[in-house]
């Protein structure tokens, strides 16, 4: 299992997931985020879902790619209460 969830923070929603070290690379996070996005921004009514990670963790920067995030943002940024090296993108419901 794959925990998802949705955030509100102040440009919007963001998205949040984790996976097992032991079960990355097999595309369970890029299955479950792919399917999650389009149900969530229906119903909660939002035609943008923004994903925030670390630069240096290439794998979410690439989940995000495959689910069709678009880049808005690298650099140092607010990350978890710090400031690091951030990739910022965004989602957008095309329904």
């Amino acid at each position: 299992m794959i925990p998802l969830n949705t955030f509100e923070i102040d440009d919007g929603w963001e998205i949040g997931y984790h996976i097992a070290k032991k079960y990355t690379g097999n595309g369970y996070a890029t299955e479950a985020v792919s399917a999650f996005l389009p149900v969530i921004a229906e119903k909660k009514s939002l035609s943008e879902i923004y994903g925030i990670c670390l630069k240096e963790n290439v794998a979410s920067v690439r989940v995000m790619e495959k689910c069709g995030f678009e880049n808005l943002y690298s650099g140092v940024g607010e990350y978890q209460g710090e400031r690091r090296e951030i990739v910022k993108n965004v989602w957008r419901n095309r329904q």
